[in-house]
């Protein structure tokens, strides 16, 4: 299920840094977001389109501020187990579903 948020329902701040924070980006983040929505706490999982990014540039991997996290199950289906930076967090399913409930904030962004 998508859902479409306006920009007044978006907040305007993140969480403080000691906060958890879990986002999934679905496209590559711009510098820009990765600034105000990235800090140490946070945990960062790409899927999508921003997995094949990272494959097709790797060195980008070095611009992240907190090693970025994957689906163990999404790098399988898309076939990129051997093109994976080795820096990437590989999470099973149930660690997903473990780190959305506690988190204190779960993001799904699509165009960062």
């Amino acid at each position: 299920m998508n859902v479409e948020i306006d920009a007044p329902h978006i907040p305007q701040s993140p969480l403080t840094e000691q906060s958890n924070r879990v986002y999934l980006v679905r496209n590559w983040p711009s510098s820009e977001w990765l600034k105000r929505w990235v800090h140490a706490g946070a945990t960062l999982i790409f899927s999508e389109q921003a997995l094949l990014h990272l494959v097709a540039n790797p060195a980008i991997i070095d611009t992240l501020p907190v090693h970025p996290y994957a689906l163990h199950s999404e790098i399988e289906l898309l076939n990129i187990q051997d093109q994976l930076p080795a820096s990437v967090i590989q999470l099973g399913d149930a660690r997903w579903v473990e780190l959305t409930i506690e988190a204190d904030q779960y993001m799904v962004w699509d165009n960062v």
